[in-house]
């Protein structure tokens, strides 16, 4: 990593090789100046990220742009930043980063401003790559529309990779925010603690995948006994969809 020095008034680090783009905001919304952006699935009006049924972050908005009343979507437009390394508050607890995080961990959206490790059993939103850690705690996020947003011309874009941790409610957890289903995603889960009675496998049947952009892909992790529903599994997992 080269150069990650010189902080911006945007949370922005290093060498100026942001891209800037402007979007329609979603009529009945706020953006703060410095914080991630989203696009809502249904409109692709643009929200504070985190917003109920938006996609991941797609940048950083580069101003505020206060609601308006009587406004319709579009009639207001913001300037977003996106490509670049910026800084974020780290989480706290279990979604916190540390020196032991792999560097180019997927970062997740606890807020328009904070960051944390984890999707929280796909509750929240992908909005960057982990690059490290500012001399003052920050967390370095690497954010771009190309890989967690849109791409040329607004159109969704899968993240290759996709991570999360849930848990088990009677051998069953739906994860459907947050997460992109592509009709050759393929998904892999791994026990992190054992609970109840807990089963020998994971699966995701083909019944139980619905492909779609965040807010629409959903898939249904159920827990197997010896081929049967263990319908009293509580434990918690970890899950991986690529493609």
């Amino acid at each position: 990593m080269a150069n990650l020095t010189g902080e911006t008034g945007l949370g922005g680090i290093g060498q100026d090789t942001a891209r800037r783009f402007h979007v329609p905001v979603d009529a009945a919304t706020t953006i703060y100046a410095g914080g991630m952006v989203s696009t809502l699935t249904a409109t692709g009006m643009l929200v504070p990220t985190t917003t109920s049924g938006a996609g991941p972050c797609i940048g950083i908005a580069t101003h505020t742009s206060t609601l308006v009343s009587g406004e319709a979507d579009g009639d207001r437009r913001c300037l977003i930043e996106t490509d670049r390394v910026y800084t974020r508050t780290n989480g706290s607890g279990g979604q916190a980063f540390s020196d032991a995080t792999p560097i180019g961990s997927p970062c997740f959206a606890i807020d328009d401003n904070s960051v944390g490790v984890h999707s929280a059993g796909g509750t929240l939103q992908k909005c960057g790559t982990f690059y490290g850690f500012e001399a003052n705690g920050k967390v370095r996020v690497y954010i771009s529309a190309a890989l967690t947003g849109l791409v040329a011309g607004g159109a969704s874009a899968s993240p290759s990779i996709q991570a999360g941790r849930g848990t088990f409610s009677s051998g069953v957890l739906s994860v459907s925010t947050g997460i992109t289903v592509s009709a050759t995603s393929r998904v892999f889960a791994s026990r992190v603690t054992e609970a109840g009675t807990d089963g020998d496998e994971i699966r995701v049947p083909d019944a139980d995948r619905t492909v779609g952009a965040p807010g629409t892909g959903t898939l249904v992790f159920r827990s197997f006994l010896s081929g049967a529903a263990a319908t009293s599994d509580t434990s918690t997992f970890d899950w991986l969809i690529v493609g």
